[in-house]
Parts: C-alpha cells; sequence; structure tokens
C-alpha cells in the first residue's frame, strides 16, 4: 500500500507537480513506515514465543528483525528525500536521490511480501494447521477440506 503512494509521490515529481503531489505521497509513506515499525514492536512485545524457544521463533525473530530494521532506514530515507523536497533540491530532470529511494522502498515492500508468505502463512501456522488438519492422525487417513 504504501509503495502505491511513493510510486504516485514519483509521478507527480516527473509531471513538474510540485505543489502537493510529491509532498503527500512522500508523508503517507512515511506514516506507513512508521505505523508498520510500530505495530512490528508491539507484535514482538505480545508474541507468546521468544528468540530462544524454537527455531521458528529464532527464525521468525531473525528475519522480522532484519526487515523492519530496513524499513526505518528506509523511512529516514524518505524524511530525508521530503526535506530536500522541500528545499528545492529536486526537479523532474534531477532526482536520483529520490528515485534510488523509491527503489530501495519497493524492494522493502517485495521482500515483505516474501516474508509475511514465508513467516506467516507457511511456518506461522496458516497452511501448517489446514494441512495437519486434513491428516487425521493415521498418515493413510486423508479427508478433504
Amino acid at each position: 500500500s504504501s509503495g502505491l503512494f511513493v510510486t504516485q509521490a514519483h509521478k507527480s515529481m516527473r509531471l513538474k507537480d510540485y505543489d502537493v503531489g510529491p509532498f503527500i505521497g512522500l508523508v503517507v509513506t512515511i506514516v506507513c513506515g512508521t505505523v508498520f515499525f510500530l505495530v512490528q514492536l508491539r507484535e514482538y512485545y505480545w508474541n507468546s514465543y521468544t528468540i530462544a524457544d524454537s527455531v521458528y521463533g529464532s527464525v521468525f525473530y531473525l528475519l522480522t528483525g532484519f526487515h523492519g530494521m530496513h524499513v526505518v532506514v528506509g523511512t529516514i530515507w524518505l524524511m530525508v528525500s521530503l526535506v530536500r523536497l522541500w528545499r528545492g533540491e529536486f526537479s523532474s530532470q534531477r532526482h536520483f536521490g529520490f528515485e534510488a529511494c523509491i527503489w530501495y522502498w519497493h524492494f522493502v515492500d517485495v521482500v515483505w511480501v516474501a516474508l509475511w508468505c514465508l513467516v506467516y502463512v507457511w511456518f506461522g501456522g496458516w497452511l501448517y494447521m489446514w494441512w495437519f488438519k486434513m491428516w487425521d492422525g493415521d498418515v493413510y487417513t486423508f479427508k478433504y477440506p
């Protein structure tokens, strides 16, 4: 979702719409990144498992922690881009720092989709629970959902 707003900010920048477009897109993306990180911290606080409990706990905290760190770096970079945009340091022709920031943010978005599928859906229980609910305790007894 935040990738949409930063893409809109970039589109506004290329179309020489310096009034509101890039500012709104960047501010909304910064808010989304900050909220994401705060929700992640809340999740860490309320989790029933720790990094020392199991392999899943270790992998979960390692992968989501590294991703959270990259979200913080990306959010700070977006803030720097917002300040540079406000100062008039970017134009429709010269905005490589802004564009590099957008590419980084899209990369972090794509990595999050892969991590969510891996950590929450597959290992986190949804797919795992669905698969083992189909088996009725016996290897040869399979029930279709």
